[in-house]
């Protein structure tokens, strides 16, 4: 039977650190995650190699009943890997020069107070057994998870890396300008479960309701039928992405290992607006799927428009060329539109990318559009770029066909440089 680690004793500093923490940007919006963490660092303050069992979580900190059935209620799980996250994004971002780190290891409920020096106990306890996972096959398990799909093949991958390297120069500039400025990049899959849960309660959520996670008051507020509130509390703590959008990562992910680029798959819902303006980030998925998309949607010469009666959208033309239609509408199961916009990020030290869809299957066109090297040539002739020179922001527009919830094929149709 494996032995529980044992953790050193908690280092000086530790409880000013979690309090730091507590107050910091990726917290101040979220109530919950923020009391979460001072109860989970309390407690290892107080017994660093104490046991803390997920009830006990439940019915302390999220208010679940003491006779809850953790079995079918995961509530506490789902929390503790957003709070495991934002963690990283704190002492990656803000917290970058924090001498002390603190860690959730996987498995446990307990977190550890550590030099930001030392690797993690689990990890030096398994580094003769298993090389360790890059950070970009890291972010991509996340993303892959909350899919339910699985991505293997890592011996396939690599001889097809080493095949593509020298087939696809345009792409590896383009991603190499893209995200090797130095800064970070977060790939950030769209949250499917949020369309849903806005049909639930029957509108839509913004912005800055999503990044505080204020679905339980939004529940309660619009839900009057206590059955239905409750399958919606439930259904909406249940993150979910497509798989189209894990494709696309998984194609970034490629590119990303070859140019040797950091990258991090995230959840929609796990973003913060401090890490959206001074990072670099790439948002997949549609505005009702991805509300981070309406930071950028009034400086676009392509903006979305969703109608509900009847149900349809398109992308509204604002300042059409010679011969460009007002708008571009999709066709419900044939044809469909993919926004790529390539932008700075609200600081202006960072990039940003957009690929969103009129529907899932066609953002995967749009993921498709970046790593083809026919098409960023396509792209590089129709901006005016030279050979060897840098490619502007831009934004361009793709029709898709849609067939069985495939796309066969995409055509460029409109373009702007920015």
């Amino acid at each position: 039977m494996e032995q529980t680690p044992v953790y050193p004793t908690t280092a000086p500093g530790s409880r000013e650190l979690l309090h730091r923490v507590a107050r910091s940007a990726p917290f101040e919006k979220s109530n919950r995650l923020r009391e979460l963490l001072l109860f989970l660092g309390e407690r290892s303050l107080q017994d660093p190699n104490g046991v803390l069992r997920e009830q006990e979580i439940g019915v302390e900190v999220l208010g679940r009943p003491p006779d809850y059935d953790t079995s079918h209620d995961t509530l506490v799980r789902v929390q503790i890997s957003h709070l495991r996250r934002k963690l990283q994004e704190y002492f990656a971002s803000q917290g970058r020069d924090e001498p002390l780190i603190i860690d959730i290891p996987r498995g446990r409920y307990v977190p550890v107070f550590r030099s930001r020096a030392e690797a993690p106990p689990e990890v030096e306890s398994k580094k003769s057994a298993a090389p360790m996972l890059t950070p970009v096959f890291i972010g991509l398990a996340i993303g892959l998870s909350l899919t339910g799909a699985a991505w293997g093949g890592f011996a396939a991958w690599k001889q097809g890396v080493e095949v593509r390297r020298a087939e696809r120069p345009n792409v590896d500039a383009l991603f190499s300008q893209l995200f090797g400025n130095g800064q970070a990049t977060y790939l950030v899959l769209s949250d499917v479960t949020l369309i849903e849960f806005e049909n639930l309660i029957g509108r839509k959520v913004p912005l800055s309701e999503y990044e505080a996670h204020q679905f339980d008051r939004l529940a309660a507020q619009y839900i009057r039928d206590p059955v239905r509130r409750t399958l919606a509390e439930g259904f909406i703590d249940r993150v979910t992405t497509s798989v189209s959008d894990v494709q696309v990562a998984r194609d970034f992910g490629v590119l990303a290992a070859e140019k040797h680029l950091p990258l991090n798959v995230v959840s929609a819902r796990d973003l913060s607006s401090p890490l959206v303006s001074s990072q670099n980030v790439i948002l997949l998925g549609s505005w009702r799927a991805n509300p981070w998309v309406g930071l950028f949607e009034e400086h676009l010469a392509f903006r979305t428009d969703y109608q509900e009666t009847p149900s349809s959208v398109r992308f509204l033309n604002v300042s059409p060329l010679a011969g460009e239609p007002n708008a571009f509408q999709a066709e419900w199961r044939r044809y469909g539109y993919c926004r790529v916009a390539f932008m700075p990020n609200p600081n202006h030290n960072g990039n940003v990318l957009l690929i969103s869809g009129t529907d899932v299957v066609s953002t995967e066109a749009g993921g498709r559009f970046l790593t083809s090297e026919e098409s960023v040539r396509e792209l590089r002739h129709k901006l005016g770029v030279k050979s060897g020179g840098a490619v502007p922001h831009f934004e361009v527009l793709l029709r898709t066909q849609v067939v069985n919830s495939t796309i066969p094929w995409f055509e460029l149709v409109a373009y702007r440089p920015h």
